[in-house]
């Protein structure tokens, strides 16, 4: 599987604008790319002025904003033009309720093959890194089960009532979880029969870390749920199992080390997700960490429907799964959890996405 480098010419990302796009982009920077940075609207300024501000942070690359559409054929021809790497991490996204469930299915399942189809059309792509989910890998398993990439979402669903094609409808979660699946093995496939370059997916789970756009903060995401506890309320989702936590660093700097690494190999997956116990947190555990990070905040904890909750089941143990293949295959370097979380509600606090 051939490498990446900064000499072998640029590398383009969709979905840019985004908050692990936006990490990706200057990961690559660091190392001295030139980043294309692909968003659908180069004239909204809380979609570009943060890639933007990142050519004045005195790194070795630099990035440059260009148009690029998942859902139009032959958007991306040009700005996959002489790329060496390509990182799809752009993907539509349910949160607030912007899109239907349909919508983020066939956004995704149908936008890869406009994504796929410029890529191969370039000729000089050597690898490109998809931005899968954990979604694709976690699926119904007793507690303290250890995922792995071995796991894929679609197993065991037999006694799963919602996974079924009427769930792409009116299911934003089987949605989700079913495209993600489908789009990777549609990737893998592809590539295996119709390109010169090699395919690789990344699978995060609860990402967290520092925010660079008031644009990060999607209604309803992970990082929603947090800023919620730190203005005090009860804790709105995840409650009832535990909190995977990966950093949006880190996830970021997976995918230039996949790009990079003679490690790996073509229709490979990482899972990216808590470096070990310390990174997966039941509710309180995740308010004691803000309460400490956090001194003079009052921080919201357990929601008034957990006792009624407690009182019919135990929390869910998982889910379980760790960061062990990026950390040995790729020299992957984690942050630690207290940073992760200090970092998260700092830079949404600055932003005045969080208001105590």
């Amino acid at each position: 599987m051939p490498t990446v480098s900064s000499s072998d010419g640029p590398v383009a990302v969709t979905g840019a604008a985004g908050y692990i796009g936006c990490h990706t982009v200057r990961s690559f920077m660091k190392r001295g790319y030139t980043v294309r940075a692909c968003v659908r609207d180069p004239n909204a300024p809380d979609k570009v002025d943060h890639l933007l501000a990142m050519n004045n942070e005195n790194h070795p690359g630099s990035v440059e904003v260009v148009r690029g559409n998942i859902m139009e054929n032959g958007s991306y021809d040009e700005p996959f033009s002489d790329c060496c790497a390509i990182l799809h991490v752009g993907t539509p996204m349910l949160y607030g309720g912007k899109i239907t469930p349909r919508e983020c299915y066939d956004g995704m399942v149908e936008g890869i093959k406009n994504v796929l189809g410029s890529a191969t059309k370039a000729g000089t792509v050597k690898r490109f890194v998809y931005t899968s989910s954990f979604a694709a890998i976690g699926h119904p398993a007793p507690s303290g089960y250890v995922f792995t990439e071995a796991d894929w979402g679609d197993a065991q669903r037999d006694r799963d009532p919602s996974w079924n094609p009427d769930g792409i409808d009116n299911n934003g979660g089987v949605a989700y979880a079913w495209a993600k699946v489908n789009t990777e093995r549609f990737i893998n496939d592809f590539t295996a029969t119709n390109s010169d370059y090699d395919a690789v997916s990344i699978c995060p789970c609860v990402v967290l870390g520092p925010l660079m756009s008031t644009a990060h903060e999607g209604l309803g995401s992970w990082q929603w749920a947090l800023a919620r506890m730190l203005e005090g309320k009860p804790c709105p989702r995840g409650w009832n199992a535990l909190w995977n936590i990966v950093d949006v660093r880190d996830v970021a700097e997976a995918h230039a080390l996949v790009c990079e690494s003679e490690n790996v190999e073509s229709g490979s997956r990482y899972q990216l997700t808590a470096t070990d116990r310390s990174g997966e947190l039941n509710v309180d555990e995740l308010q004691d960490h803000l309460s400490k990070q956090f001194p003079d905040l009052t921080v919201g904890g357990r929601p008034p429907e957990m006792a009624a909750f407690l009182e019919r089941r135990s929390i869910h143990d998982g889910p379980r799964a760790y960061s062990t293949k990026a950390i040995n295959d790729l020299g992957l370097e984690t942050q630690p959890i207290e940073d992760t979380l200090r970092t998260t509600g700092e830079t949404m606090l600055e932003l005045g996405l969080c208001n105590p």
